[in-house]
């Protein structure tokens, strides 16, 4: 596996847990690319030096944007009782085989509203 694809962070939900954990890591020589279901901050993102894209959950993301990805983080909110990511990425994440996966989520954020 080469030095690149070893250091590169994907992150599905590019909020404030994500960010702070991206500056970390940049630290270490990890470049890092996200997600934001709001169109309007990608240019926000990409000064930041993050690689963004729009994903709301409802499709696919894009085919190249995990390409490179050795850890790829999911914190984004459920969307009609299940996991986005893994409803609309599952197979393209197995295709990448990366060397970790993580889910970040607090029941302050995400949990039951009932």
């Amino acid at each position: 596996m080469d030095a690149e694809k070893r250091k590169r962070l994907f992150c599905f939900g590019y909020g404030y847990s994500a960010a702070a954990l991206a500056r970390l890591l940049a630290v270490d020589g990890f470049t890092v690319a996200g997600t934001t279901r709001d169109p309007e901050k990608i240019q926000t993102l990409l000064s930041q030096g993050v690689a963004a894209w729009v994903f709301d959950g409802r499709e696919r993301i894009a085919a190249d944007a995990l390409n490179g990805a050795s850890h790829v983080l999911v914190s984004v909110p459920p969307l009609d009782g299940a996991d986005p990511v893994l409803a609309q990425c599952r197979d393209q994440l197995a295709a990448l085989g990366p060397d970790w996966i993580g889910y970040l989520s607090t029941t302050g954020v995400y949990g039951n509203r009932d």
